[in-house]
């Protein structure tokens, strides 16, 4: 790398920490606003509500990364053109496309990077927060939790369900499992079901397709096969509203496994799909929009009009996320292909940048 190069770098750098710590100030200043009343309700310890903001911040930071690199390449040309620096640059024989390429390999860097951090650290963070939520601030307790891509709840009276996938927009469950459990905690009966409906008129669970299992004791197993039966169980709807997986709590491979049961269990897995492509496509937003802003930047700077250009580069990424968010969701009702809605503006917006900059002479 040239002197050139990392200086160039170095100030696109410098602009992109001072642009990410306001945008985490803003982000963690809402975030406080929305939950303090809640934690002072709830009696919260300070270290338990310092620990979750901190928690929150990974995800806060890849949700803004795109923004503060499309400002951070923005604010950085302008800068230069305005301190006369791509004027002499130009005047020492570099092209324009010479004087960005360190911006866009530094921008492309950071979209591996929020890749790692989304796949390692923002699963772990998000699961260690709704941790802390739930358990030491509102202190609900540890009902549920998941295991090799099953959601595991245990009721009070001694009943543990093992679910393998709840839509709670339905109110319907697919592979459940339930374990009903004596006052010493050992085995009376295993209900194997392949669907469990709520119905709300009745104010109780259906089971459909299934198997029940009764341990009598002494060895003795009592089997019985059932298409629809009802049993008499405490638990509503608003007891698992919780329990269904969220993708951010989740990795790529673990997503994957998920989806992978879902399928086996006849489940529809759309959604969860899109959310899986969503994962690899959602990184390199930045890289997408940091074309966009280098290519209006140096327009602007052409003709003058800097203020005009950053506001047209900030509309356009505004414009991006909308499209973004708004494929995602025709993704998830089914209405696009999961490989489109998470790509199709990627590759849109990635065709106007590099158009904007080969019609720029460099």
């Amino acid at each position: 790398m040239t002197i050139l190069s990392r200086y160039i770098t170095k100030q696109f750098l410098r602009m992109l920490v001072l642009c990410q710590s306001g945008a985490i100030t803003l982000f963690l200043t809402a975030e406080f606003i929305e939950r303090i009343d809640d934690f002072i309700e709830e009696n919260a310890a300070v270290s338990d509500a310092t620990l979750y903001f901190l928690y929150k911040i990974p995800h806060l930071v890849f949700l803004s990364v795109p923004l503060t690199v499309l400002l951070a390449s923005t604010f950085t040309l302008i800068l230069f053109s305005r301190e006369n620096e791509v004027l002499a640059m130009r005047a020492g024989g570099l092209s324009l496309y010479r004087i960005i390429t360190p911006i866009l390999i530094a921008c492309l860097g950071i979209s591996f990077l929020t890749f790692l951090a989304n796949e390692y650290i923002v699963p772990f963070a998000n699961k260690r927060g709704e941790y802390i939520r739930r358990v030491k601030i509102q202190k609900t307790g540890l009902h549920t939790h998941t295991q090799r891509d099953k959601i595991w709840y245990r009721s009070e009276n001694n009943t543990i369900w093992q679910i393998t996938h709840y839509d709670p927009s339905s109110e319907k469950m697919r592979g459940i499992t339930l374990y009903r459990l004596d006052p010493q905690n050992r085995l009376t009966q295993r209900i194997d079901a392949t669907e469990v409906v709520w119905l709300p008129a009745e104010q109780h669970w259906e089971f459909h397709k299934g198997v029940i299992h009764d341990f009598a004791g002494g060895g003795k197993i009592k089997q019985e096969t059932f298409e629809k039966k009802v049993f008499p169980l405490a638990e509503k709807p608003k007891d698992f509203k919780e329990t269904g997986r969220n993708p951010e709590t989740m990795n790529y491979q673990e997503l994957g496994r998920y989806i992978e049961n879902l399928r086996k269990s006849g489940v529809n897995a759309t959604r969860y799909i899109v959310d899986m492509w969503a994962k690899i496509s959602a990184p390199f937003i930045s890289f997408v929009l940091a074309i966009v802003g280098v290519a209006f930047s140096i327009r602007s700077s052409r003709s003058g009009g800097a203020a005009l250009g950053v506001a047209i580069a900030i509309a356009i990424g505004a414009i991006y996320l909308v499209l973004f968010h708004a494929s995602l969701s025709f993704g998830h009702a089914g209405r696009l292909p999961p490989i489109l809605a998470a790509w199709g503006p990627n590759a849109i917006f990635l065709a106007g940048g590099a158009y904007f900059l080969a019609s720029i002479k460099g």
